[in-house]
């Protein structure tokens, strides 16, 4: 019982004063806003591969990452979904740091993409950013905010569909565009810049084969190293 006691005892001791280091030294909340490739589409395990997942593991336990990731979705207001909807998410967490990557969806429209329609309203995609930043801005946290240039469309990767490579070659140029615009919204704004789209251009050994957008394991590493750099910068 006497030996019972004083472990007891060790044990609430030791709690306390971990309970007082994370008082002290709270984990930093980075949330990660994006479509399907922040969530990690075409892994088997997204909660484990993700670029935030493997981002959590790279910075540590001072940090706590958010996998904010939704197939399909888009910066314009117009788009189906639209990263308009997630932003009671990104509130709730009151985050010190917000990664955003969007831009890949916005280019489907006028033919590409089924039956969906962004590019129709490309005009409208720089302007929303800018709203978009005003709104993050504005959180009670005040979090830092990176913005980045989507990863590419790699028409090069083993697998593709005659259909599926006339549809990226198509949509690649567009969202070279897209990152114009987002490289402005960032000087404009003073938020930090993050290129995903150049260091894995023209590099197939990192996309799902037969895809060419969505990355695969490796490349969701590359991602997150990428990210990583940036936010240490």
């Amino acid at each position: 019982m006497k030996w019972q006691s004083i472990r007891t005892g060790t044990l609430i001791f030791f709690t306390s004063l971990l309970a007082l280091g994370c008082a002290e030294n709270p984990r930093k909340v980075i949330a990660c806003v994006g479509d399907s490739i922040t969530f990690g589409a075409r892994l088997e395990a997204p909660d484990t591969y993700s670029y935030p997942a493997q981002l959590q593991l790279m910075l540590g336990n001072q940090y706590q990452v958010h996998n904010l990731g939704v197939g399909s979705c888009t910066l314009i207001r117009k788009g189906k979904p639209t990263v308009w909807d997630q932003l009671s998410k990104v509130k709730a967490l009151q985050p010190e740091m917000v990664v955003i990557s969007l831009g890949t969806n916005d280019t489907c429209g006028l033919g590409t993409c089924g039956d969906r329609k962004c590019w129709e309203y490309k005009e409208e995609y720089k302007k929303d950013y800018l709203d978009l930043i005003d709104t993050l801005k504005a959180l009670p946290s005040k979090p830092k905010i990176w913005v980045c240039a989507p990863s590419p469309m790699v028409v090069e990767t083993p697998g593709l569909s005659p259909e599926r490579q006339e549809g990226l070659s198509i949509r690649k140029p567009r969202l070279q565009e897209i990152i114009g615009w987002i490289k402005e919204v960032a000087a404009e704004k003073k938020v930090g810049f993050i290129d995903l789209n150049t260091p894995l251009d023209h590099r197939p050994e990192l996309f799902t084969e037969k895809d060419g957008v969505h990355p695969n394991q490796a490349g969701y590493r590359a991602m997150a190293e990428l990210v990583s750099q940036g936010i240490k910068r």
